[in-house]
């Protein structure tokens, strides 16, 4: 059950999407969102470490340096937080707002400590200079904070169909619970995708998945592929024309290392839809 979500905004391309998300999420679940937008205080001091010429310390320059560009960082994270209420306010949706200073991963896992779930975008405010690639702070996030993290692209798209990546592991089987209960709620169909060169062994992950999801009045489908797991995911996310696609996390590594290998990695950077990584 999802009845508080994190939701972290901070002014990039990205964040208008979380918005719509966490809206839209809040309304299925009847859900508080706690919109966050953290001022990232490392920017102040990585200037008073290596000086603003970037060699030497210059402490007076600096300093007035780090108290405007604090002042122009707080402001902004403000306003950012006024948007987010007056379109929550609008959709009729509890929310809270907070701006908090601190470094960003901190501050989220920090903060997940008392939501059920994260909804974020894949880059922040450094998007336009690596596009291709996920940013620090969601790998930070998803490999720290217990919680399932929503991920982002820049578009906003309603949920209509899901898919979920199914592998019999602790994680994906918490990664089933939430897309059948997502599912019930959204009213959409749901692909379960088995990634398996023994077609047999494929057929019985997904016999696993479906006895479960007996239990819920869902309209299902199943399919089994051999190769590569990135490779499947993105081909039956094209064939099935899916919104969201659910994976399980594992482990604590660093997320090229830790997802499914390397598939998530790879779906994340050559993916443009929603993505919610689940423990």
């Amino acid at each position: 059950m999802v009845k508080n979500i994190l939701a972290t905004v901070d002014g990039s391309a990205y964040s208008k999407a979380v918005l719509q998300q966490a809206i839209q999420l809040a309304l299925k679940y009847d859900a508080l969102v706690r919109f966050l937008s953290i001022v990232d205080v490392r920017i102040f001091e990585w200037s008073i470490s290596i000086g603003a010429d970037g060699f030497m310390p210059m402490m007076p320059a600096t300093a007035t340096y780090q108290k405007e560009a604090q002042r122009v960082l707080e402001e902004k994270a403000q306003e950012v937080l006024k948007t987010c209420a007056r379109e929550a306010e609008q959709a009729g949706i509890r929310f809270v707002a907070r701006k908090i200073a601190g470094s960003p991963v901190e501050v989220i896992c920090e903060q997940a400590r008392m939501v059920d779930l994260i909804v974020m975008g894949r880059r922040g405010e450094y998007a336009r200079w690596g596009h291709k690639l996920m940013g620090a702070t969601l790998d930070g996030t998803v490999r720290q904070a217990n919680k399932p993290v929503f991920v982002l692209p820049q578009q906003y798209r309603p949920i209509e169909k899901m898919l979920l990546a199914y592998d019999r592991s602790a994680q994906a089987s918490h990664g089933l619970q939430i897309a059948a209960d997502l599912a019930g709620r959204f009213q959409c169909p749901l692909v379960i995708l088995a990634v398996d060169d023994d077609h047999a062994s494929g057929q019985r992950t997904i016999d696993e998945a479906s006895q479960y999801l007996q239990a819920y009045e869902l309209e299902t489908s199943t399919r089994i592929l051999g190769g590569k797991a990135s490779d499947a995911i993105l081909q039956t996310c094209e064939s099935e024309q899916a919104d969201l696609v659910i994976m399980g996390v594992h482990g604590h590594a660093r997320l090229w290392e830790a997802l499914l290998g390397c598939t998530a990695e790879e779906v994340l950077r050559r993916i443009d839809l929603p993505l919610l990584l689940v423990r």
